[in-house]
């Protein structure tokens, strides 16, 4: 019998520089999807969250890091009258914080820049769009080893 194409799973188990919220949101369990190239290096990796990410920012911080707030899907995103943005957000594209180092399935507490997908076409992109999502944190990524009871 054939196993099914099995996504691996991984944690973020803890940040070094982060948004408040995403503290509060750890763990953060996700299926590993594909590798992607940017057009700095050719291994980023592409994730989805098990569970929503919550994310509280404003309109100009999403606007200074070249983010396009209307692409968002307008169930993930909610602009209040002050400014604010309340996001949910479940794509992530990370890679190794050291250049050289790729994101592997031995990792345990592997070094990564976080970001946040915005824009979900990105999903279905061959290639990292940079304006699709904002760059969140720098945390430490394992593999999510799932346990029988």
């Amino acid at each position: 019998m054939t196993q099914p194409n099995v996504r691996p799973k991984i944690v973020i188990t803890s940040v070094d520089s982060a948004p408040d919220d995403l503290l509060e949101q750890l763990p953060v369990h996700a299926e590993l999807v594909r590798i992607l190239p940017g057009s700095d290096r050719p291994d980023y990796s592409l994730a989805v969250a098990k569970k929503p990410i919550h994310f509280r920012t404003t309109l100009a911080a999403l606007e200074r890091a070249g983010v396009d707030p209307g692409a968002a899907d307008p169930q993930m995103i909610r602009v209040h009258d002050d400014g604010s943005v309340d996001l949910v957000i479940f794509g992530l594209v990370m890679c190794a914080r050291v250049a050289g180092e790729t994101i592997h399935l031995a990792m345990q507490d592997f070094p990564v820049n976080i970001a946040y997908v915005i824009d979900n076409t990105q999903l279905r992109d061959a290639s990292v769009d940079f304006s699709k999502s904002y760059f969140a944190a720098i945390g430490f990524v394992s593999m999510d080893e799932v346990r029988p009871r």
